[in-house]
């Protein structure tokens, strides 16, 4: 019991940061909600790689009986190791959250619609982390997503048995247990305590929504305020709207000209960008939360590299036009 109570404690953690509401407590909630989830990830591939070890030591029967001219060892050879996972594959299951969450998906131990948020989550974990980004517009309801993501995980997460131990239990895990603390536990206990944790936090899903949507058509109206910026300020003459889409996805290193600029084709168009926000607002009219986060990550991860690439130019020409007052004003 004292695995499972290391997961719970986790979660009243970030359950109490949540309900703090600070963008601090809330980073420190994520963060702790992705640690979480990968030890939920983590033990739950372990228990479904139970086999592995036995059909190896399996195999190797097999292969020295078969040696030995036994046909029906030889003939078995060929469906064990159909069941056995290649070491590097089990190597990168072990190190990577997104493998051990295809892993699980695949085995129809996780819920398929689960998979990309979780994987989207933590790459807004490793953002927070690594390199120090925080999504104010959206940490709250990403942080409540998360919250409720990993206790679905945890509705797939079991244990061969579970024995409270001679270590006394602290309120965190008692509480679901109505004070017991001796003898073995019900093997739907994890379920049972994630669902109570779930109602307990709550996701207001139009809320949540609501913020998402908001969100994105800020980061889109930005793209385009950030286009119109570089078209008017650039000083290159005879720009048109549409040529700084352009400009921005073009080798300038090359020094092309603006009609050869004009005359090639790029990744993203006019075309991507009336369809983004259309899909902004059809996120709107979506009510189930798995489908909701899917397609708005989809969206997300459609349109950040040409927002990286817009932002840059943006920059660059910012900086420019700073230069030139500077040189205009002395400095």
């Amino acid at each position: 019991m004292e695995r499972l109570e290391l997961i719970v404690v986790q979660l009243e953690e970030a359950k109490g940061m949540i309900e703090k509401g600070r963008v601090p407590h809330l980073r420190l909630a994520f963060i702790l909600l992705d640690s979480v989830t990968e030890l939920i990830l983590h033990r739950t591939v372990q228990s479904a790689l139970w086999d592995q070890e036995i059909l190896t030591g399996l195999l190797t029967t097999c292969k020295e009986l078969a040696a030995s001219g036994h046909t029906e060892a030889a003939a078995e050879i060929p469906s064990i190791e159909a069941r056995i996972i290649p070491k590097s594959e089990l190597k990168n299951i072990d190190r990577n959250f997104d493998a051990k969450v295809a892993f699980l998906v695949d085995r129809g131990v996780l819920d398929p619609a689960l998979g990309p948020i979780l994987q989207k989550l933590h790459k807004y974990r490793n953002e927070m982390y690594h390199r120090d980004k925080l999504r104010h517009e959206v940490i709250r309801p990403a942080t409540l997503i998360y919250f409720d993501s990993a206790c679905t995980a945890m509705d797939s997460y079991s244990q061969q048995y579970m024995a409270y131990g001679s270590t006394p239990l602290g309120p965190e895990l008692t509480r679901f247990t109505g004070g017991r603390m001796a003898g073995f536990m019900e093997q739907n206990l994890p379920q049972k305590i994630a669902a109570q944790l779930r109602r307990e936090v709550g996701l207001d899903l139009p809320h949540v929504r609501s913020a998402l949507t908001q969100y994105l058509d800020a980061r889109l109206n930005e793209i385009s305020d950030g286009l119109t910026f570089i078209e008017d300020n650039l000083g290159v003459p005879s720009l048109v709207p549409g040529d700084a889409l352009r400009l921005v996805q073009a080798n300038l290193a090359a020094n092309p000209t603006l009609e050869q600029v004009r005359g090639k084709k790029y990744p993203y168009s006019k075309a991507d960008m009336e369809r983004w926000r259309n899909q902004i607002i059809a996120l709107k009219s979506i009510n189930d939360k798995h489908e909701l986060v899917r397609e708005y990550a989809a969206i997300e991860d459609a349109f950040e590299p040409f927002e990286q690439l817009v932002e840059k130019a943006v920059m660059d020409v910012d900086r420019e036009l700073q230069l030139q007052i500077d040189i205009a004003r002395g400095k």
